[in-house]
């Protein structure tokens, strides 16, 4: 772990030096401060001339002055390179991120990433600022005060250092439960973020059925779950903090019972008594800080626990570095695609999702994937877009293994139109645009009317460059699904795929969507899934799935003369176009 938190600090350990340097000049100046109260004690004492105490108490006024400008440069440096360093671990956090497939998403819930990203960050920044600055502090005071305390008097040193080896036992048993509390109270904070992400995403639903009493009851035990793990972490780093308190006073105890009987005998000055004190009282905040050092250092590990956790998720898998790959001039991948015994199963699935499909799929062709829920549709287009990794020698396009291809220039020829259209928090431009940032106002303008998209612009307040909310919230579901459409289209894609993304809009408008795509179709392989079976019947072939299997394939006519599952299937779609026109 200690390597982890070493590596992080590339880039900023010049400015920890520095910060180190000048805590040793303010800790030098500090410990002066005594030695010359000590030196203007003994000096009254020998009842010396009032100039020679003045001078040395306007020294110690200055010297004062000094140490202040000095302890704030080293925080500056030490406090300022920590946010530096939490700055590069929240930018890789999120590279991370985006680099992860979609299986990390199915297992690890929204909440919980971003508590990562945000609450145990926070706590990295306290690891690597405040924590390092006076676990650095803590080592020099002690060494210097330690070496002036054994010079006043080594028998006064070593009484009043008794108590603190009992020091060092209660920090290191306390440690251990505060790391492992740590660590729960961060997943309690987990959970807490994924509860409100869930009600927030799901208040429409959460009011149309009237649970606001329910929800509001589930977050309020969350919450008093982690105030009680809160609590309990707050007692354990109190109780450490009292015992050391305690511990470091009882050696304050002893220096004033034997060292005043020390100065009554005279085998030591009133000067080298009251210095003596004041460097013992400076080894007490620091043996107090100890366990707050201690504290912060195992929630630091704690947190970099949890976020070495996403560091070290298997990243999707691409033999040539992506920045090369975008700025090479590879051409698009060939349309055409070929499948070779692909089977696959979700992670910890009891049975595969797909099984042993074989298909060619001939460059410029139109093909309709048909089937129940759950048969197996959206996962082979999920496995052809790599969302998630098919086995390698299963899918190929071209000649082309996709898991041997850069992932840049395979979904560069690929335009996917999902079910569920996503749309960013942006302007409806910038949706639209999000795969080309530099598409001109005609591509623009040509993606969208080829979506039928364009005659919604007018409704629209800003029209084209109106905000469209959180996941499109201010547009309709067939809008919605229109704009990833044009987004799709703007790409110019090699492979086109509609995955059921027409399915919030009317027949007319599908029908009108589909003729419109004609154009961006020619000579482009298509691959289209609806549950509107009528749409499909005017592809050049139809790929029926049932179970994760290939069960039929052939034109519409060529399915209905068999009267296996596609016949069945389209009786049943036609029964339910008729009960839906009366």
């Amino acid at each position: 772990m200690l390597s982890i938190f070493w590596s992080w600090t590339r880039g900023s350990r010049r400015a920890y030096f520095a910060g180190f340097c000048l805590l040793l000049v303010t800790n030098a100046l500090g410990v002066s401060i005594p030695w010359l109260i000590r030196s203007a004690i003994d000096a009254m004492e020998k009842r010396a001339a009032l100039e020679s105490i003045a001078r040395t108490g306007l020294l110690i006024v200055g010297i004062a002055l000094v140490q202040a400008v000095i302890r704030t440069l080293s925080r500056i440096k030490i406090l300022g390179a920590s946010r530096r360093i939490v700055f590069a671990v929240r930018e890789h956090f999120f590279a991370q991120l985006l680099r992860l497939p979609a299986s990390y998403y199915d297992q690890h819930s929204t909440g919980d990433i971003m508590s990562r990203g945000i609450n145990d960050t926070r706590l990295l920044r306290s690891f690597y600022g405040p924590g390092v600055m006076n676990l650095l502090n803590t080592g020099i005071v002690y060494i210097a005060a330690l070496t002036l305390l054994l010079r006043i008097d080594h028998r006064l040193t070593l009484l009043a250092l008794l108590p603190f080896p009992a020091v060092f036992f209660v920090v290191s048993r306390i440690s251990r439960r505060i790391f492992k509390r740590s660590m729960g109270l961060q997943e309690q904070l987990a959970s807490i973020s994924e509860r409100a992400r869930e009600n927030f995403a799901g208040m429409v639903q959460v009011k149309i059925f009237a649970q606001e009493a329910r929800e509001t009851r589930g977050f309020s035990e969350e919450c008093a779950e982690y105030r009680s793990r809160a609590l309990g972490m707050a007692a354990l780093r109190g109780t450490m903090l009292s015992l050391i308190g305690v511990i470091a006073g009882m050696g304050v105890l002893i220096v004033l019972a034997y060292g005043g009987t020390l100065v009554v005998r005279g085998e030591i000055s009133l000067g080298d008594f009251v210095a003596f004190n004041a460097y013992l009282g400076m080894l007490t905040w620091p043996t107090i800080a100890l366990g707050w050092i201690v504290s912060v250092f195992h929630r630091g590990a704690a947190a970099m626990e949890r976020l070495q956790e996403v560091f070290g998720a298997d990243a999707e898998a691409s033999p040539v570095p992506e920045a090369a790959a975008r700025k090479s001039s590879t051409p698009p991948m060939d349309g055409e695609i070929t499948i070779r015994g692909l089977s696959f199963a979700y992670p910890d699935a009891d049975r595969n999702a797909l099984d042993a499909i074989d298909l060619v799929i001939p460059k410029g062709s139109r093909v309709g994937l048909v089937g129940a829920v759950g048969s197996g549709k959206s996962t082979f287009v999920n496995l052809l877009t790599r969302v998630y990794s098919p086995p390698p020698g299963t899918i190929f396009i071209g000649a082309e293994d996709i898991t041997e291809v850069p992932l840049s220039r395979l979904r560069r020829s690929l335009g996917y139109v999902p079910q569920e259209a996503f749309l960013f928090s942006r302007s409806l431009r910038e949706n639209v645009a999000f795969g080309d940032e530099n598409a001109s106002d005609e591509d623009l303008a040509r993606a969208v009317a080829l979506a039928q998209l364009a005659p919604d612009l007018d409704a629209l307040e800003d029209g084209f460059e109106t905000v469209v909310g959180e996941r499109g919230v201010t547009l309709s579901g067939g809008q919605r699904q229109r704009a990833s459409l044009a987004r799709a289209a703007l790409m110019d894609p090699r492979i086109l795929i509609l995955d059921d993304s027409l399915s919030a809009v009317d027949s007319d408008t599908e029908s009108r969507i589909l003729e419109g795509l004609d154009e961006l179709m020619e000579d482009r392989t298509s691959i289209v899934i609806s549950h509107r079976m009528s749409t499909l019947a005017s592809m050049d072939r139809l790929v029926v799935f049932e179970e994760g299997r290939i069960v039929e394939q052939g034109r519409h006519e060529e399915l209905i003369a068999l009267q296996g599952v596609y016949a069945r299937e389209f009786r049943h779609y036609e029964l339910e176009e008729r009960l839906e026109d009366r």
